[in-house]
């Protein structure tokens, strides 16, 4: 092999190294899972999560952890923050522990409402309501719908267009729970009050 050949071969090899490396530069992992969710989930919103990232520069992370080994959900979250790039959120569950929660950087406070998605009512909540109805939905279920909201009303605040998004999904599951809430509420409501007229004849 002459000099020539030898220079050009590593030439390429050299673009090749250059080109693998700015990949992976561009490779940004936004799910850290502990086999909590399944990796069809995880692809999922590893893909949402790229694409709001592209769109709008916003970090949405989701740790899906087993346990936390003495830690506090809070300072765990704290200690993974430390590392990000604002803007951030994290979406995060704990299995053990039995926790779910939000942290976000403060220039996220007004693009999402935290409190809503967290919430135990099936008419605000889109998490909670699903790890604990008595419809069987697994842990993947649950956190794909509530990291779809957040990323969604993140995109919504920017007038960003999530193409990966499941928005409509989100809010007819939501619409659903809603009406079987109402309907309920509606039921017992009605058989109090039909129970004390007959009494009182």
């Amino acid at each position: 092999m002459n000099n020539n050949t030898l220079y050009k071969h590593k030439k390429i090899l050299t673009l090749l190294v250059l080109i693998l490396f700015t990949v992976t530069l561009q490779a940004k992992k936004f799910v850290y899972n502990d086999g909590v969710i399944v990796n069809k989930t995880e692809v999922k919103i590893e893909e949402m999560a790229n694409e709001l990232y592209k769109k709008t520069g916003v970090g949405a992370y989701l740790l899906a952890k087993r346990e936390l080994n003495g830690k506090s959900v809070v300072e765990y979250e704290k200690s993974f923050a430390s590392k990000l790039q604002h803007p951030y959120t994290i979406l995060m569950i704990t299995l053990k522990e039995q926790k779910v929660d939000v942290f976000n950087s403060p220039d996220l406070d007004k693009n999402f409402d935290k409190e809503a998605m967290l919430s135990p009512f099936p008419w605000s909540g889109t998490i909670i309501p699903l790890l604990t109805g008595k419809k069987n939905y697994s842990v993947s279920a649950a956190m794909l719908n509530g990291y779809a909201d957040m990323v969604q009303q993140i995109a919504d605040s920017k007038n960003i267009e999530l193409k990966s998004g499941i928005g409509s999904t989100n809010r007819n599951m939501i619409f659903f729970l809603k009406i079987f809430v109402y309907l309920f509420l509606i039921l017992v409501i009605g058989w109090y009050f039909i129970n004390r007229v007959r009494k009182n004849r």
